[in-house]
């Protein structure tokens, strides 16, 4: 039996785990039951709001990096890290990418989920994921679709303010080979257009395996 949506990918959570992720030096996450509004925060999540962006893995440019899946490999954006190891404990975490930056407090980020699923669960989960974040109070709008590697994903916008702080979320979902993978890419409302383009040079990069 296949598990339910909010069980294999939880939009609203992820979007909290990756502003803690940004917003903070040592970002560190912990798995919260999944349970309740996804739109909330969870109590899981600890970060040391310390300024600054470090503490990730030594990531050298052009070097690619592999998600936990071994589903693919991506290239990071100059001056980005491999940060997975932030994430230890958050069910399905495939890859976790930081910049090295901050723009407005803020350092963009980029989070990976992957599960088991097929495309009606990745349909579900992304109304789902949708419909909690806005009566959490947050603006959600529709994404432009992006090119995986020959593979189309959807997702939608999330605009919102945290720890004083404009974010916006922009998430994706694409199912490949029986798994569903879930991108969330983060950055201050700000700097906005910039992390697109460093996300459009990471997914010209990416390579199924």
């Amino acid at each position: 039996m296949k598990a339910s949506p909010t069980r294999v990918l939880s939009v609203g959570l992820l979007t909290c785990m990756l502003v803690l992720t940004g917003c903070s030096k040592d970002a560190t996450v912990s798995s919260p039951p999944v349970s309740g509004s996804a739109g909330s925060a969870p109590t899981g999540a600890t970060s040391d709001a310390t300024s600054g962006a470090t503490g990730a893995a030594t990531t050298g440019e052009g070097d690619k990096v592999k998600g936990l899946s071994g589903g693919f490999t991506v290239v990071p954006p100059e001056g980005w890290t491999e940060a997975t190891d932030k994430a230890k404990g958050v069910a399905n975490i495939d890859l976790v990418l930081l910049s090295s930056k901050k723009v407005g407090d803020f350092a963009n980020n980029l989070v990976v989920t992957a599960a088991e699923g097929d495309q009606s669960v990745l349909e579900a989960e992304l109304v789902k994921g949708r419909q909690q974040l806005a009566a959490a109070g947050r603006t959600v709008s529709a994404a432009p679709d992006k090119t995986i590697a020959g593979t189309t994903a959807v997702g939608f916008t999330t605009a919102f303010e945290q720890q004083g702080i404009k974010v916006l979320a922009r998430s994706y979902g694409v199912q490949r080979g029986g798994r569903i993978y879930l991108l969330t890419l983060s950055s201050s409302q700000a700097d906005a257009t910039h992390a697109m383009t460093e996300f459009d040079e990471l997914l010209s990069t990416w390579a199924w395996t």
